[in-house]
């Protein structure tokens, strides 16, 4: 599988859609850091969603530091009772995805692996057959940590307010959406981290 080439991302998209090209130019985004894809990462996005930012952050520190700041593992999930890891914050359906998604990941000792050697679609596809784990918290593990260059972050409400206020689409529906994030491939990857920035910057209109 090709990594997130950052820069030559920028360029493409610059070449391929005008509305990009006008938002890097005056964002100039950064590429992402390195993010390692094990266990706890995915666990992290379960942990976090549908939560804000320092939700998430509190509830995740909080079951991180039971295991004294080691990365977490399937093994000390498996062992750990459910009572201890509701403590930490999260609700009962979350605990019973991560237990659940402990197990499978003890069983397939080799599940990142083979997630690194799969196309985007075969990420997506066998992420969302765990229980707890949707198109969103999929496309976050394949974007941010398997560091795939051609994932759209569909379910992401930042996104999905980028490209309606950018392309003035208000009643902006999946068939729509398609076709303006089309020209993006293969690049999907870097037009979502440029749509992020922008709504983190202020959503400023560019002419």
């Amino acid at each position: 599988m090709s990594e997130l080439n950052f820069e030559e991302g920028l360029k493409y998209l610059s070449e391929s859609d005008e509305i990009l090209r006008r938002v890097i130019g005056n964002l100039r985004p950064k590429k992402p850091d390195q993010r390692e894809p094990n266990f706890e990462s995915l666990i992290r996005i379960i942990a976090g969603q549908q939560l804000s930012s320092a939700a998430a952050s509190t509830i995740f520190q909080r079951l991180k530091s039971r295991y004294t700041g080691q990365t977490i593992t399937p093994e000390m999930i498996i062992t750990t009772f459910s009572a201890e890891i509701l403590e930490c914050g999260l609700s009962k359906p979350k605990v019973r995805y991560i237990l659940q998604i402990a197990q499978e990941f003890k069983d397939q000792p080799n599940l990142i692996e083979d997630l690194i050697r799969m196309n985007s679609e075969q990420i997506l596809q066998t992420l969302q057959k765990f229980k707890g784990i949707g198109i969103w918290s999929a496309s976050i593990f394949a974007l941010f940590y398997l560091h795939h260059p051609d994932i759209f972050a569909w379910g992401d409400v930042s996104i999905k307010k980028a490209i309606k206020l950018l392309y003035e689409e208000q009643n902006l529906n999946e068939k729509r959406t398609e076709e303006i994030i089309e020209p993006w491939r293969p690049y999907r990857s870097t037009a979502c981290l440029v749509l992020w920035r922008w709504i983190d910057e202020g959503a400023i209109k560019f002419s």
